[in-house]
């Protein structure tokens, strides 16, 4: 999990880690392995194989493991020790873990890739991480940003059911995991050219109609439905927005 890296110390991010990537009591984390799969798979289709890629936050290693088995190197930046520790027990010299946090990372080497799934949400100051990201890309860096979305079909039902003020409201699950925001696509657009980005794919996935706890009720091939159906749907009705692109021409 990423927080504010105004006020956000290595400490703090532990702490937080502790309290859910490696909290065995958050029962609903089957969804986020899920999106990191349908993720990983556009992914995949989307960037040059065999590549260096800069995974920005290592959280379970849903990503990590995908990358490493698809036959990616990886290198990965992470503000807390504990993931740190669980990211080198888990992969050994196989993938170079940072402890840093964005605003201290100095590159080594050219990325083929960089990404940033699930990151601008949690940060104090979404054009410095954007800024960041920028001076790390090459030329022909490709850059994935993925966000959870305003639009989504449950945050518009949950507007009309009395349950958020705005579909921009952060829920109880936002505060949980550290949003400080909720992007709509119109503005994740904006941030994105802002930064000195041209975006090359845009891409939504699942078809999420309830929040998690009703989903965990449901069957299985219903969920992976609802991620099948994305691409037959405008991505602003689906769960998450995600952006390929790469450093506009100075």
């Amino acid at each position: 999990m990423i927080m504010n890296e105004k006020s956000i110390t290595k400490e703090g991010l532990d702490a937080i880690a502790r309290g859910y990537h490696l909290n065995s009591d958050i029962g609903d984390k089957q969804f986020d392995r899920i999106f990191h799969q349908r993720c990983f798979d556009w992914i995949r289709k989307s960037i040059r194989p065999g590549g260096l890629v800069l995974e920005m936050g290592f959280g379970e290693g849903n990503v990590t493991r995908e990358l490493l088995h698809a036959g990616f190197e990886v290198e990965i930046i992470e503000g807390a020790a504990s993931l740190v520790a669980a990211a080198r027990q888990a992969y050994g010299g196989a993938v170079r873990v940072n402890h840093a946090l964005f605003s201290e990372f100095q590159i080594r080497r050219t990325y083929d890739a960089i990404l940033a799934t699930n990151i601008l949400e949690h940060v104090d100051d979404p054009a410095a991480t954007l800024a960041c990201i920028r001076r790390w890309c090459g030329p022909n860096t490709d850059v994935i940003l993925t966000v959870p979305n305003a639009e989504s079909l449950h945050r518009r039902l949950a507007v009309l059911m009395g349950i958020q003020p705005s579909i921009h409201s952060l829920s109880q699950r936002d505060h949980l995991v550290g949003h400080q925001r909720v992007y709509d696509s119109s503005r994740l657009k904006n941030e994105i050219t802002a930064a000195g980005f041209k975006i090359l794919q845009q891409k939504g996935f699942m078809l999420k109609a309830l929040p998690n706890s009703m989903l965990s009720s449901l069957p299985q091939n219903l969920i992976e439905a609802f991620h099948d159906i994305s691409d037959q749907l405008d991505p602003a009705l689906l769960a998450d927005l995600g952006f390929l692109v790469r450093k506009a021409e100075e």
